[in-house]
């Protein structure tokens, strides 16, 4: 009587990103490489929180061509994270920085940015924990 064992090393259970990133791009972008991803995820995190505080000082000290430069920079911190739509959101500011004179003039647009960063930075700590859940089961 011959046993046959079977064994499949692709029972690896599927991570999906939340809905509201882009799976797709982010599944190119670290492919199996999970531990990967969360370390972006985590840099990034912190970066925009950095980011975000140097933007405020710019922000205050009426500085629009700083502004447009820490927005510039934060911008692909969140397509490390799927997250399009908001950085479309951030070129649309950038490009209201360019032509803003004074700080005044970006206000509104400012504060949009501070709110969507804020939601992006609790988006992404969610994700980091999903990732965290899902990676030690491989350690």
């Amino acid at each position: 009587m011959q046993i046959v064992i079977m064994y499949n090393e692709d029972q690896k259970i599927v991570f999906l990103f939340s809905p509201e990133l882009d799976n797709a791009f982010l599944q190119e972008l670290y492919g199996d490489d999970l531990l990967q991803a969360e370390m972006v995820f985590e840099s990034s995190v912190q970066q925009l929180r950095n980011e975000q505080q140097l933007a405020e000082t710019r922000f205050h000290n009426g500085d629009m061509q700083g502004l447009k430069k820490v927005i510039h920079k934060m911008k692909p911190l969140l397509g490390y994270m799927g997250m399009n739509e908001i950085m479309e959101e951030f070129a649309v500011f950038e490009q209201t920085c360019a032509q803003s004179e004074t700080a005044a003039e970006a206000e509104a647009g400012f504060y949009h940015i501070k709110i969507i960063t804020l939601e992006a930075v609790k988006k992404a700590e969610k994700e980091i924990k999903r990732l965290k859940q899902h990676n030690i089961q491989y350690l």
